[in-house]
């Protein structure tokens, strides 16, 4: 005689919900994706709004973006992988596309504000921005340099510094977010 299994969804493992959640449907399929959603809401929203800078707004947000990402692409998770890892790493890698898109936003408006400064003033601005690099660490200056005075890119950036490219990203981010302090103040 077979004993019948007690198991709940919350006995299962993440990998195994995600395959439920892929394989059936109805409440079966609605139960695995809630319960991934109670495993790993709160955790990721305190992940994204470290990352993205403390706005609870956001990091809500972008907890809701990554569960929509999996509802609409169920089959984009690897089940070769854990799905912790593999959910970490998609959230890592929204940070990075929100770091990206901010670089860009402060790029355009840093143009925006040198193309209003009168040439008159030019030098005085040059002697400013000199003097809020010299107050960076001087990783935070050697990076401010390679990629902004030498123009190198972020993939000659992490052959030299002998590190990943979104490392460098995230340090030249935090890098010039640091110099506008200086730079403003």
């Amino acid at each position: 005689m077979k004993k019948s299994s007690n198991k709940t969804m919350r006995d299962f493992s993440d990998e195994e919900l995600l395959r439920i959640y892929k394989d059936t449907t109805g409440i079966q399929r609605q139960k695995a994706f809630d319960c991934l959603y109670l495993r790993y809401s709160e955790s990721l929203a305190q992940y994204f709004f470290f990352a993205l800078h403390k706005d609870h707004e956001k990091a809500r947000d972008f907890v809701h973006d990554l569960f929509l990402k999996i509802l609409e692409s169920p089959d984009k998770f690897d089940t070769n992988q854990r799905f912790k890892s593999w959910i970490y790493k998609v959230a890592s890698n929204m940070c990075k596309n929100e770091y990206r898109r901010s670089e860009v936003v402060n790029k355009f408006y840093d143009h925006l504000q040198r193309t209003i400064v009168n040439y008159t003033d030019l030098n005085e601005c040059e002697i400013k921005l000199a003097e809020s690099i010299k107050k960076l660490s001087q990783e935070q200056r050697s990076l401010i340099v390679l990629r902004f005075k030498i123009k190198l890119s972020i993939h000659e950036i992490a052959e030299i510094c002998e590190c990943p490219e979104g490392t460098i990203k995230s340090r030249l981010f935090y890098a010039v977010k640091e110099l506008s302090k200086y730079y403003k103040g």
